[in-house]
């Protein structure tokens, strides 16, 4: 079926007509039902006198009135008429209680906002200057029609006015205020009424919509249309369902239908079977389904959070934010076009399969409605043609495959750095259980481990609060120059070296040492050659452990003098 709107349109409007109703009590039913046909009005006047088409001349008049609302306000609406093409011809009516008449512009152009806004200066225009009115009639009807985003200008008033015919952008999406329908149904609908339906169109329900006015009841069924794009609706599409048509309340098939609530009293539960309704008036919606629930909760989720936001929806951001919806859905379509040498195919299995996996059971059940297969035949179309196509649905595709792409990267950076952060954790963890060397207070672990010369140390006695800065009294039979000579070292505060008695055999002197009783027994005597080839190798033969501080720096001075090096650079490790 593929597009509902017809491409080669010549002019602005294809028809203008003035229609006075029948009396109520003189209209029939529908001829579908084997009733009387009355008319439901008559034709008074036209434009073009020629107009031919008696299908739509037929039904304008039931359109033009409806049903009987007791109104004392002029009421503008719009309406369609499907053509034996399934293309829409869209009519756009104005009623005035107090002309008791109703003016009808039947044309192809879905330019709702123009056509509109066209209706009441027509209106004035004709009551004002008849003569004038035919003329502006027949200008716009010669005109043509204006390149996309261009506009034309008709003039009347003897030149002194124009009215301006604007056509939209080809993919413009409707915009709030710019947009009337969609002002309408923002205003009239809360945003979860918005998501129900559009969750039922997106399972090809039986949808109705209801109200007592008209203008509120074709706007924001036609926008609720609009948000099914890139998809267009398939099926029966009647925005405001007349008293003579409302048999097509039973059929079994889906539908989207505005009803105004008179119509809809005058049918019974029974003959309704399961519809969707929603109530403009009352904002009620009534569903014996649960599609809501049935649509991916990812999807749900970001429809509740975007719609419900605080801030004015000024703009096309409502309507964004059901084409990013779709986008999410089966804006992946590509993923699955398979290349052949004189043609391009959709492959169904590989759409599911590239899809993620929260959307599969979603999109499996959708890619059987004849929405989504009309929608992959007019893509194919286009890329077996050759022609490229930019509308906004593909640009909202490729801004969400980049957006998707660095949010990835994001998540894939913030996962690297959080790995890093383990392992430095770990390592910090690893290095807080090592031993640290400086604290000479630290016996937790074994000097067999550290110490290259524990092999030729020998242990002390451990030290007691004697030796302490603060305390004067020392063990019995340890001399004070115990003490007072000994080497500071904190790496091995309880070892001395053995060597010491060898190092007085070396340099003639005696060490000034008194041991305790039971380290005496434990010395063990060492050959002075083998000591003193242990203090060779490690450089301490050129000094004195126990000397005076004269002859120390005596010492130094001599090393340094035939080495040419400092006391710091004497110590080597193989």
């Amino acid at each position: 079926m593929g597009s509902r709107i017809k491409n080669d349109v010549k002019k602005l409007f294809e028809f203008w007509c003035e229609v006075t109703p029948t009396p109520w009590l003189e209209r029939g039913s529908s001829p579908r039902s084997g009733g009387p046909a009355t008319p439901a009005g008559v034709i008074v006047e036209s434009f073009p006198e020629g107009y031919r088409d008696k299908e739509v001349l037929a039904g304008i008049p039931a359109f033009a009135f409806p049903c009987e609302l007791a109104s004392s306000s002029v009421q503008t609406y719009s309406f369609v008429h499907t053509t034996g093409d399934s293309k829409w011809r869209f009519g756009f009516c104005r009623q005035d209680p107090k002309a008791k008449t109703a003016m009808v512009l039947i044309t192809y152009l879905p330019w709702h906002d123009t056509f509109l806004k066209l209706m009441p200066i027509l209106a004035e225009l004709k009551r004002t200057d008849a003569s004038g009115f035919r003329t502006f009639l027949s200008e716009a009807y010669n005109q043509g029609i204006p390149d996309s985003g261009g506009s034309l200008n008709v003039f009347y008033n003897s030149g002194q006015s124009h009215f301006v015919f604007e056509r939209p952008l080809q993919f413009q999406l409707p915009s709030i205020p710019q947009n009337h329908n969609l002002a309408l149904y923002y205003s009239f609908a809360e945003p979860k009424e918005m998501i129900a339906v559009f969750a039922a169109m997106l399972a090809e329900r039986r949808i109705i919509f209801t109200s007592r006015n008209l203008d509120r009841l074709s706007s924001c069924i036609q926008a609720a249309n609009a948000f099914l794009y890139p998809m267009v609706w398939q099926h029966i599409f009647i925005p405001v369902l007349p008293l003579e048509f409302k048999d097509y309340l039973g059929a079994p098939m889906p539908y989207l239908i505005g009803v105004p609530e008179p119509v809809l009293e005058t049918v019974t539960n029974d003959e309704l079977g399961e519809v969707v309704i929603l109530d403009c008036d009352t904002k009620i919606f009534k569903s014996p389904f649960n599609d809501v629930h049935n649509l991916p909760a990812e999807i749900v989720s970001q429809l509740k959070k975007h719609l419900n936001h605080t801030q004015d929806h000024i703009g096309d951001r409502i309507s964004k934010i059901f084409l990013n919806a779709l986008v999410q859905l089966i804006g992946g379509y590509r993923d699955a076009v398979e290349y052949h040498e004189n043609s391009k195919t959709f492959n169904n299995e590989k759409f599911i399969e590239s899809r993620p996996a929260h959307l599969r059971p979603f999109l499996a059940k959708m890619m059987e409605l004849q929405i989504f297969a009309q929608f992959i035949d007019d893509r194919l179309k286009m890329l077996n043609s050759g022609l490229g196509f930019s509308d906004e649905f593909e640009l909202e595709t490729v801004r969400y495959a980049e957006k998707k792409k660095r949010r990835n990267n994001i998540i894939k950076n913030f996962k690297d750095k959080q790995q890093q952060l383990e392992q430095t954790s770990k390592l910090e963890d690893s290095m807080n259980d090592l031993i640290s060397l400086d604290d000479s207070n630290n016996t937790s672990f074994d000097l067999e481990d550290f110490d290259p010369l524990n092999q030729n140390a020998r242990p002390l006695p451990p030290l007691s609060k004697a030796f302490s800065k603060k305390s004067s009294t020392l063990p019995a039979g340890v001399n004070s120059s115990v003490v007072a000579g000994s080497i500071s070292n904190p790496l091995y505060p309880y070892f001395a070296p053995k060597h010491m008695a060898t190092v007085a055999a070396v340099t003639g002197r005696s060490p000034p040492v008194v041991h305790p009783p039971h380290i005496q027994r434990n010395t063990i005597a060492v050959k002075p050659d083998d000591d003193f080839e242990l203090l060779r190798k490690y450089g301490l033969d050129q000094f004195s452990l126990n000397g005076t501080a004269a002859e120390k720096q005596q010492q130094t001075q001599q090393q340094q003098l035939t080495t040419g090096k400092g006391m710091n650079n004497w110590t080597t490790f193989d």
